[in-house]
């Protein structure tokens, strides 16, 4: 069961300012390119610009260029700007970089990703396959990164990577990255996070800069977190719940490489630890880490991002589609779509848009126990749906996360959102032990359920969330609009979820 302790807000970062990451006051000048990284077609060419500001008698003439990765650079052209030409056929993603730089340490760049002809270039194939580790992950969808440091084309193909929509931001095992800088406090310290699972397990590791490249999307630049145990400094009590909470900081404890946190808000944390909002760092969150780790402030430019936000188009929502699934299958092979009506296959058609209150939630009322859970959401990271219902007995094994009648158990729920938007629900709940004892080698079960608190939902406090785990997924398209992004005209402001509201098949 996987979903983030923490949701919040993200302001953009500039794709390449200073040595092609965040801009800095302390530079000499600044130099800006154009486009933001983005794909392009084998055989096409693309034109970069350069902007400069306060580099006393510097101008677009002065700049020297660079490319990295194949193609070609021609010399550059009137007004500040090169065209780069991609080369006229690749059988695969090929990752490319254009540098512009003016001297004393300001540079620019532009993260492309050559495609080959006729790719659709905002589609990544997801896979419910058990994930990377000898023991399956049931009910996990999993994809593949590509991730570089920034500026270059050092780069790493990561599979076994969890997609979930209940979280935000990208973290990975750092013994699967290239070498990548870290994020830095004010003392000179690297900014580390902890981030805990509602099942009381956490990762740790610091807050790095990467280049981001998913299907022919590319985010330039951006935070991302890399799972790892600290040296030097010990995690601090309040993430390992004094010790009470389990360490995925290792494959096996994940059950992945990484997480894709693909949910509604921009970025992980948002104003509850930016300095400019006045509040007070939550713990556990970040921490500034020298001699020891100790609760810090961290701006939204530098919290860890959620990767779609910084597309060139495809930046306002993803959408997970995966086939029905009936009982048990060995896997299941689906997608993940970016962007919500910026391409003719991301569109809305024949689905209903549920908004959510102001902590993401919205309701779901339970029809064998009557009631109404007001803080509800849609999870893919988590394997099962979780919901409370004490009429259900759990799993007499060790693991009693699932639940395990005698026979399989027909439940009815009803969403609704914050615009009233409505969507009766009906599933099955099977017998875990069973489903797992009898289907060995499957990885995909619709009926998989487990308990989520006990005790009635009143005000808001004790059992009041409705977890829709991955079974929801199974024969949906399951679309997440992203904070503050702009969506199609006639939809209500972001954050929302939209999808079918038919049967799924279950």
């Amino acid at each position: 069961m996987r979903r983030l302790f923490l949701v919040g807000l993200l302001g953009a970062l500039g794709v390449a300012a200073g040595c092609g990451g965040q801009s800095s006051s302390t530079l000499p000048g600044t130099l800006t390119m154009s486009p933001v990284g983005q794909s392009i077609v084998a055989g096409q060419s693309i034109n970069v610009s350069v902007n400069i500001s306060n580099y006393k008698g510097a101008s677009a003439s002065d700049v020297t260029w660079s490319l990295s990765g194949p193609g070609l650079l021609s010399s550059q052209l009137p007004g500040g700007a090169a065209t780069y030409t991609a080369p006229f056929s690749v059988t695969t993603n090929a990752n490319v970089v254009v540098t512009a730089s003016l001297g004393s340490g300001v540079s620019g760049y532009v993260p492309l990703t050559v495609v080959p002809l006729n790719t659709i270039t905002n589609v990544q194939p997801v896979n419910v396959n058990g994930g990377p580790t000898n023991k399956i992950h049931p009910n996990g969808a999993f994809t593949s990164v590509t991730i570089c440091a920034p500026g270059t084309t050092n780069c790493s193909t990561i599979d076994g990577i969890l997609v979930d929509t209940g979280s935000v931001g990208l973290r990975v095992l750092a013994s699967a990255l290239p070498s990548l800088s870290g994020v830095t406090a004010s003392n000179g310290g690297p900014f580390n996070e902890c981030f805990q699972f509602v099942d009381q397990s956490y990762v740790w590791g610091q807050v790095v800069l990467a280049d981001v490249r998913i299907a022919g999307e590319v985010a330039g630049s951006i935070s991302i977190q890399s799972i790892a145990d600290p040296t030097g400094f010990a995690i601090p009590a309040d993430c390992t719940q004094n010790g009470a909470g389990k360490d995925d900081d290792n494959q096996e404890n994940l059950g992945a490489n990484g997480i894709l946190g693909v949910g509604l808000q921009p970025q992980d944390c948002g104003a509850a630890c930016d300095p400019s909002a006045g509040g007070t760092p939550p713990g556990p969150a970040y921490y500034s880490c020298s001699s020891n780790c100790s609760a810090a402030f961290v701006p939204l430019a530098l919290q860890v991002a959620h990767p779609a936000v910084f597309f060139a188009t495809d930046n306002n929502g993803v959408s997970l589609q995966l086939p029905a699934v009936s009982g048990a299958s060995s896997s299941v092979s689906g997608t993940m779509t970016f962007g919500i009506g910026t391409q003719l296959n991301n569109g809305l058609a024949g689905l209903t848009v549920f908004t959510v209150d102001s902590n993401d939630n919205f309701t779901a009322n339970l029809t064998s126990t009557g009631q109404s859970l007001t803080s509800s959401f849609i999870d893919s990271g988590s394997n099962g749906l979780f919901f409370p219902d004490s009429s259900i007995p759990t799993c007499p094994s060790a693991d009693s996360t699932f639940f395990c009648p005698s026979s399989l158990t027909p439940i009815t729920a009803t969403n609704v959102g914050a615009n009233k938007a409505q969507s009766t629900i009906n599933f099955n709940v099977d017998n875990a032990d069973n489903l797992f004892a009898e289907n060995p080698a499957d990885t995909a079960f619709s009926t998989l359920a487990g308990p989520n608190g006990i005790g009635q939902c009143s005000g808001g406090s004790g059992a009041c969330s409705f977890d829709w785990g991955l079974p929801f997924f199974y024969g949906r398209n399951v679309v997440t609009a992203i904070n503050g992004q702009s969506v199609p005209l006639g939809t209500p402001p972001a954050p929302w979820w939209a999808y079918a509201t038919g049967f799924s098949g279950q």
